[in-house]
């Protein structure tokens, strides 16, 4: 009976190899070996090593449920706290790969069609936070703005942390990273009272 291989097993193995050698310098002949599957086979089943990648990360982000993450529920640290979680989840365990591609971008076209997803994600955060703007919770700001704020810090302690390769980097707490975001950005219904 043939091992049977499933397209789990096949994007870890597009994230492993892409994340060690590069999108320009990975061949499918790498994954395939790596996904324990022959070649004539990835391209029967996806074509080409861009349609790999992008449906390796659009299984990332059905996995990780950014679409839910990104709800409203009027709750604004809570809705907060599950797109972090969310995002931690799913970007953050595959920094590495996420970093070679977006160096990759610039230089290699195809794969501009593979952030498409992730991008749509980005802008519903922003539709989220444009919400709480909305109801006054958040103070007026363009959404993008809000998106890189909020994950941005999420984002450049995972870059620091991984170049370091120190073990005394203390972790990030994602509820003070909220506190931060938040600091600043009340709108008139959230204002804290002072005095």
């Amino acid at each position: 009976m043939p091992k049977v291989i499933t397209d789990g097993q096949i994007f870890q193995a597009v994230m492993e190899v892409i994340a060690k050698l590069g999108y320009a310098g990975a061949t499918t002949r790498q994954i395939a070996d790596a996904a324990g599957v022959s070649e004539v086979t990835l391209f029967r089943k996806y074509g080409s090593k861009a349609e790999l990648v992008k449906r390796a990360i659009s299984a990332l982000v059905e996995q990780t449920e950014f679409e839910s993450a990104t709800q409203y529920t009027g709750d604004l640290r809570a809705d907060l706290l599950r797109v972090l979680r969310a995002y931690q989840e799913g970007v953050v365990r595959n920094e590495h790969f996420f970093f070679v591609l977006f160096a990759e971008l610039s230089r290699t076209p195809e794969l501009a069609d593979s952030f498409s997803q992730p991008l749509g994600l980005f802008r519903a955060i922003g539709e989220l936070l444009s919400h709480y703007q909305s109801d006054g919770m958040l103070k007026p700001e363009n959404p993008l703005h809000s998106v890189a704020s909020l994950l941005g810090p999420l984002i450049y302690y995972s870059m620091i942390a991984r170049s370091a390769d120190d073990a005394s980097m203390p972790s990030l707490e994602i509820e003070v990273l909220i506190q931060y975001f938040l600091d600043g950005r009340y709108g008139s219904k959230q204002a804290p009272k002072l005095g």
